[in-house]
This record gives structure tokens, C-alpha cells and sequence, in this order.
């Protein structure tokens, strides 16, 4: 029976992202213990077209084992030509009272993060994004060796609505 639960679950999540027409690409990967500090996820897409301009968001599911108020993540960007643009990014998970930001119900809540907007990829090819995260305790030099709280972790490429006149 829990199968049969599952491949209804996957259904319905396939059924939304398909309906979302501003979707180009979305891909996630799950953690079952946290996010290990030697564990880089990488993300390979085709260039969508080398013309229209695109946003690009980090999406996070989290449960109450996040401890922490932000998010540190290092994330690069690598081209078909081998150039590669690197970011540092810090992102907001909680508020000042320990509630977790984002949507849904109950201990598990959804983030869309903003990465990069209006890019354009120039080149035919393939893209591939790596994302580290870099979490330490305050006061910490040594980085965690798990995140604990994240349950998955994934990226969305969204085309720009054209705009109304």
C-alpha cells in the first residue's frame, strides 16, 4: 500500500511542475541524515535557447531539525565553454522567534530562493550548477559536517512572463 501512496504522490507533483508553463527545468535531490558538508550538488541542464532571459531560484524543503536562522551556500555557475561564475549567497530560513520561513503546513516548509535573474544562456550547450553548503556553529571556524533539517534541496529554471503593454 505505501507504494501505491508514493507513485500517487509522484503523479501529483509531475502533474503540477507540468502545468507550470514558466517552468524550463527543475531538478531536486532528497537527503535522508542532512546535507553533508563534503557532498556538492550538481545540476546539468541544456541551454533552454540562447535568446530569451531566464530566473534561476534554489528551492529548499526543511523540518523542524533546521536549527538555524539562515542559509550559507557557495554555488557556481559553469558554461559549455568551461567559464565558471561563482557565488556566495546567504539566504533567510527563520524568523528572529525560531519559526521557520516559507510555505506549507504543519513542521515542513517550502523556500524558493532567488539565485540569478534575467540570465541568458548565450552559448548552446550544456549548463551545470554545483551548490556547497557551508554552515557553521556561531562562534565556529570548522564547518558542520551534516545539516541537519534539510530534507531536499533543488533548482528552477523559470522563463521571464513577457510582459503586458
Amino acid at each position: 500500500m505505501p507504494t501505491r501512496n508514493l507513485l500517487l504522490l509522484f503523479i501529483l507533483f509531475f502533474s503540477f511542475v507540468a502545468c507550470d508553463n514558466q517552468l524550463a527545468f527543475s531538478d531536486y535531490r532528497s537527503f535522508t541524515k542532512g546535507w553533508e558538508n563534503t557532498d556538492t550538488l550538481e545540476y546539468s541542464f541544456e541551454a533552454p535557447d540562447t535568446v530569451n532571459p531566464y530566473h534561476l531560484f534554489f528551492n529548499t524543503r526543511v523540518n523542524q531539525d533546521y536549527e538555524f536562522n539562515n542559509l550559507f551556500l557557495i554555488a557556481h555557475i559553469q558554461f559549455p565553454n568551461g567559464m565558471q561564475i561563482g557565488d556566495t549567497l546567504e539566504y533567510e530560513m527563520a524568523y528572529p522567534d525560531g519559526e521557520l520561513m516559507g510555505e506549507g503546513f504543519g513542521s515542513v516548509k517550502e523556500s524558493k530562493l532567488w539565485y540569478k535573474s534575467g540570465v541568458t544562456f548565450s552559448e548552446e550547450g550544456t549548463y551545470t550548477v554545483k551548490i556547497n553548503q557551508v554552515m557553521r556553529k556561531f562562534g565556529k571556524v570548522e564547518a558542520l559536517d551534516t545539516l541537519k533539517g534539510i530534507m531536499d534541496f533543488g533548482i528552477h529554471i523559470e522563463t521571464i512572463p513577457k510582459q503586458e503593454n
